[in-house]
């Protein structure tokens, strides 16, 4: 279950609900699974997480208008981890909050594509992810997954309508206590929402003991 952390310049309240699907499934399958079956748009035999977020002709066309480095699109990666670690480890920060926002509409764009027959053009997407339309309120989305010896986080901003204005992600070469790499990316998270000068968010995370020592006990926690 989710718990969410609303922040006005202090963190004031809270209230917890299941984590957004679309965003917990979207860093969740970013980090680990793969595909199982062909590529409904170019017909490659096996579609991987990889190849529907770097190598599939529209998804390498956005990035490519993001001016995303040759190096890192044409380089063969087996496994998509991998790819997202040398983004992160290649880019400047600031640089990966675009590239997450990039990647992420690229994404949705591929499954309007699988569930709906459309897809918009390469330079629409990319256009979209560059606009960061004014909201009083956002939610802050962080997550953290421990997988082969290394701990990866990612957080990704939203307005009330579900748009993504931003995001970001780093990994740590070792295995980390679940609270503390919780709140690396929380901090991580209050860092993005400086640099997009947002003045209220809420944080939603899946680690209730986190909340409980950041509230310090004084107000209950309902889980829905």
């Amino acid at each position: 279950m989710a718990q969410m952390i609303e922040w006005s310049g202090s963190i004031t309240s809270m209230a917890s609900t299941p984590l957004s699907p679309p965003i917990r499934g979207f860093f969740s399958n970013m980090w680990v699974l793969d595909f199982s079956r062909d590529c409904p748009k170019c017909g490659a035999s096996v579609e991987t997480l990889v190849h529907a977020l770097k190598d599939r002709q529209t998804a390498r066309t956005i990035l490519t208008l993001g001016v995303l480095d040759g190096r890192l699109l044409n380089k063969d990666y087996p496994y998509c981890i991998d790819w997202i670690e040398d983004v992160i480890c290649f880019l400047d920060k600031k640089v990966v909050v675009d590239f997450i926002t990039t990647l992420s509409d690229s994404w949705n764009n591929r499954n309007n594509y699988v569930f709906r027959g459309k897809e918009e053009e390469a330079r629409v997407i990319w256009d979209r992810a560059k606009l960061f339309p004014l909201c009083r309120t956002v939610k802050i989305n962080f997550d953290v997954i421990v997988f082969n010896n290394k701990t990866c986080f990612g957080v990704i901003v939203c307005n009330s309508n579900g748009f993504v204005l931003g995001g970001g992600g780093d990994f740590k070469e070792e295995d980390m206590a679940v609270e503390w790499a919780e709140l690396y990316a929380f901090e991580e998270g209050f860092k993005i929402v400086r640099s997009l000068n947002i003045a209220s968010a809420i944080f939603e995370t899946n680690c209730a003991s986190l909340v409980n020592k950041v509230k310090n006990h004084k107000e209950d926690i309902t889980i829905i």
